[in-house]
């Protein structure tokens, strides 16, 4: 037979680690390994960060100074005379002819596409073209050393078409005032269609173009003096 003890153990017996579950020691050690990585972790973090402020410190007290002496700087120097290497006089006596050329050829320039959208952005869209003319001012010759005159009369800007009603003629026609490249917008005539057609009109508009040579008026014609009569007395 088998011998049994039936005596409880003795409580004050300590275990050993052989026979603790290897799985809870396992586990503790991984846990004892996991907080030595973070505190390790923490450490170098820590120690980055701390360097990198004193790094950023010193920058701004380094700017701190570059401040102080280009202020400095700024109110200390003196203001340097360049000589011209040519002569300003000489130099304008000489493009003076090819800069009064160029002037009098950009007053005269007429700029149509700039015109042609700026008048695309204001028609009504119940207003009908039939017709658009634009003329650049015919400019004649003139004696030597006086300015060529343009063509009395000439408009530069010239639309017909139809319109539901008069009132979409008055808009169109306050709305070509607005475009800074026109100038004298005036209504040529406006009245119902001739056809039968209701709530049809007929309208026409003209108007000048800014930077077109401006009609000059003919000069008056001299007058020659009358001769002088004298009355003598007779005895």
């Amino acid at each position: 037979m088998r011998a049994v003890n039936l005596l409880p153990e003795d409580p004050t017996q300590r275990k050993s680690i052989r026979k603790e579950d290897p799985a809870v020691v396992v586990g503790s050690a991984l846990g004892v390994i996991v907080l030595i990585a973070l505190g390790t972790g923490f450490m170098n973090v820590h120690a980055k960060v701390n360097a990198e402020q004193a790094k950023l410190t010193a920058a701004r007290s380094e700017l701190a100074q570059l401040s102080l002496v280009k202020r400095h700087a700024a109110t200390v120097l003196k203001p340097v005379h360049v000589k011209a290497i040519v002569p300003v006089p000489a130099v304008t006596s000489e493009q003076q002819p090819r800069l009064d050329a160029l002037s009098s050829a950009m007053s005269t320039r007429i700029a149509w596409d700039r015109i042609l959208r700026e008048f695309s952005l204001v028609l009504p869209s119940d207003v009908s073209l039939t017709s658009l003319t634009m003329t650049a001012p015919a400019v004649v010759a003139t004696t030597p050393g006086v300015a060529a005159a343009p063509v009395a009369g000439a408009q530069g800007f010239t639309i017909a078409g139809t319109a539901f009603s008069h009132d979409g003629v008055a808009r169109l026609l306050s709305r070509l005032m607005l475009i800074p490249d026109l100038d004298n917008v005036t209504l040529s005539n406006s009245a119902a269609a001739a056809n039968g057609v209701n709530g049809s009109v007929q309208f026409s508009i003209s108007a000048q173009v800014k930077g077109a040579p401006a009609p000059v008026a003919p000069a008056p014609a001299a007058v020659a003096p009358a001769p002088a009569t004298t009355t003598g007395a007779t005895s």
